[in-house]
């Protein structure tokens, strides 16, 4: 069954979810068409026996669920371009762990892989949770323990989730596995292994052959294969004597794993972005996820929101940001920053570096200079951003000074300015990133006339002299600010269509920052951003640097 969220249909409920209670025999024929069209590809001529047979199965034992897989993997292997680059290219991570297969020994290996061939591996994208420190030198690749790694061990020393992704590895054929704790030392190296290592994250997953996502385990010793029920099927035939297999359970993509809490960690959006097929075990169901969309285990077909996961379902992630014109670009990528912001991290100074991935491809891709999150070719629009719920707080990078004027400077979630298509906007040509330090801006820097402030809410309007609001400021960490010493970057102006908007607010506007100087001379520091009439800006300009 094929179906979209949020769309009624005769067999399926309002929103994403379906649940198949009865059907009548002038649907019948339509539902072994479908089942049979998602079955039976045409690239494989003798799947017919085997399709009946894991249908079969799944009525009867969990264990069909990797059949299920295996006919998922394949279709996509046969039918689909998702793992083109993974298969092209020759990467492979600093280390592996050699699970070997179903009829091997209870002993795994983590191997080195500067000597391999080119091998094809699994990934692992999981919640740790919590650990002890007696957990962690237990469960985790140490400096001391690495060498008893190496040499072999049973699987019996890891924790639950980490035995069911061994066992769903062997059961798709694959004999190597790639997970974070194992395979990068976590302690007794001061830290220099994960430093290397967390720069690899975004080719680790892209090459990866598919991304098990362990979305219902709470934390490393959870384990996600045993379910508390599984669904439930029903064999009927038609007159003709032909069986069909109906599923009476529902689905719910949106609240089995979008909502799911493996999918609030800043980490696991770019492992999911990256990685061209993921499998999601749900506490509910089994989801497959590709380019070419959603597959349930109850043999759903899904289509999401293509303006929210446009990207998301990108296998070859950004190849279809090239195919879009510049707001529509824009606008998906500040959706992206804004969905990683409002994420939670244990360590806040891995904010910038979480998603470090998805921006250099980005970057790569719109062949421009990127630095903390801000792209060159839409500089000015990539610096509205704003708190999306209350004030921000600034992160204290150690060794590292991260500017104010990035999202990536502050712990909290953002949200990006929409520019509407109704308005001209006339960018300022004073912006650039300064050639030798990517943390600086050159900015041309105005001072405010004849306004005053007030706050109202989280933000300050701006009236003039005659008490008539000219605009508005908003500050990202303090609320409490003076606007005088207070001056502003100008970003922009613009001219709204429309009498309305002149009679109320003015002819015309300007996007801005607000800034203020710091201790160095010349140097000033973002504070807030706004939107205020151009006759409470100065023209005299002055470039200064921007930190």
């Amino acid at each position: 069954m094929r179906k979209r969220y949020g769309k009624q249909t005769a067999l399926s409920a309002q929103g994403n979810k379906s649940r198949v209670l009865w059907i009548r025999s002038d649907t019948e024929t339509l539902w072994k068409s479908r089942l049979k069209k998602w079955l039976h590809s045409p690239s494989k001529p003798d799947t017919r026996t085997e399709g009946t047979h894991m249908l079969d199965m799944i009525s009867q034992t969990t264990s069909a669920q990797f059949t299920l897989l295996r006919l998922w993997l394949r279709r996509c292997e046969d039918t689909h371009r998702c793992n083109r680059h993974a298969r092209a290219g020759g990467f492979l991570p600093t280390r592996l762990l050699f699970v070997g297969d179903m009829n091997g020994q209870d002993l795994l290996c983590l191997k080195t892989t500067a000597e391999m061939e080119r091998e094809q591996y699994i990934a692992l994208s999981h919640r740790w949770g919590t650990p002890s420190v007696k957990e962690k030198s237990m469960y985790c690749t140490t400096a001391d323990n690495i060498s008893h790694r190496l040499e072999g061990f049973r699987i019996s020393e890891l924790p639950k989730t980490f035995q069911d992704a061994i066992r769903v590895t062997k059961e798709l054929g694959m004999q190597y596995l790639w997970i974070d704790s194992l395979c990068i030392i976590q302690e007794g190296d001061d830290g220099e292994d994960w430093r290397k290592e967390s720069k690899l994250m975004e080719v680790v997953f892209s090459s990866a052959y598919c991304t098990i996502a362990a979305t219902s385990a709470k934390d490393m010793k959870d384990g996600f294969l045993d379910r508390k029920a599984n669904p439930e099927y029903l064999h009927v035939r038609s007159i003709s004597g032909r069986g069909l297999y109906v599923c009476a359970g529902s689905d719910d993509f949106e609240s089995d794993v979008e909502r799911a809490e493996l999918n609030t960690r800043a980490w696991v959006m770019q492992e999911r972005v990256l990685s061209p097929r993921t499998i999601h075990f749900s506490a509910n169901l089994m989801y497959w996820e590709c380019g070419a969309g959603i597959y349930c285990e109850n043999l759903t077909t899904m289509i999401g929101s293509r303006r929210k996961r446009y990207l998301r379902r990108d296998s070859t992630f950004p190849d279809r940001l090239r195919r879009l014109y510049e707001s529509r670009r824009v606008e998906l990528i500040h959706l992206l920053n804004e969905d990683y912001s409002e994420r939670h991290l244990t360590e806040r100074t891995d904010r910038k570096v979480a998603l470090s991935g998805l921006h250099d491809r980005i970057a790569i891709a719109l062949r421009c200079q990127s630095s903390y999150g801000i792209f060159k070719h839409h500089i000015h629009a990539d610096l509205l951003w704003q708190a999306s719920d209350g004030n921000l707080e600034r992160i204290d990078y150690p060794g590292e000074r991260v500017p104010s004027w990035s999202w990536m400077a502050y712990t909290g979630g953002v949200r990006f300015m929409r520019i509407s298509v109704r308005e001209t906007i006339h960018w300022t040509k004073n912006l650039r990133f300064d050639n030798d330090q990517k943390s600086v801006l050159i900015a041309s820097v105005r001072k405010f006339q004849n306004c005053t402030a007030e706050q109202e809410k989280n933000r300050h309007i701006i009236w003039d002299s005659r008490r008539v609001k000219r605009g508005w400021i908003q500050y990202d960490v303090e609320t409490n600010v003076d606007l005088h010493g207070m001056r502003c970057v100008y970003l922009g102006e613009f001219r709204w269509r429309g009498k309305f908007w002149e009679r109320q607010f003015g002819r015309v506007r300007c996007y801005m920052l607000v800034v203020r100087p710091t201790s160095v001379n010349e140097e000033y520091e973002r504070v807030g951003l706004g939107v205020v009439e151009t006759s409470c800006v100065e023209e005299k300009a002055l470039n200064m640097k921007l930190v």
